[in-house]
């Protein structure tokens, strides 16, 4: 994985005219590679990692729920034996599962989005 940041970064670096730092990290080649302060980025930082930290949890436990929602609909369709009404209600369960899946896995992207945006 690091190998493939690393290619990424490189070329990215290339089309930017900016230089790799050993952090992993770009720079400008007029400025160089320079470490922040902590004193201006911990704080900062540190908010940042907890937000991110929380909605990994969150994220975590929707996507548990989302599969539990899918296992119970699987269930109530086999045990339905086709009863319209049970069939029905099953495929509601189902594509609910499949609808709240499919927002928690863009919700982490949205979460890291946001943030990318308020850093820079």
């Amino acid at each position: 994985m690091n190998i493939l940041k690393l290619i990424i970064g490189t070329a990215f670096a290339q089309g930017q005219n900016l230089i790799p730092c050993e952090d992993g990290t770009l720079a400008d080649p007029t400025v160089g590679c320079a470490e922040a302060p902590k004193a201006v980025v911990g704080s900062h930082s540190e908010i940042l990692g907890i937000i991110l930290k929380t909605a990994d949890a969150v994220v975590m436990i929707a996507v548990i729920g989302s599969v539990i929602t899918l296992i119970y609909g699987g269930i109530v369709y086999a045990m339905s034996m086709g009863n319209e009404d049970k069939l029905k209600t099953a495929k509601n369960i189902l594509f609910w599962g499949v609808f709240g899946l499919i927002v928690t896995l863009l919700a982490k992207y949205i979460v890291s989005a946001v943030l990318l945006i308020i850093t820079q």
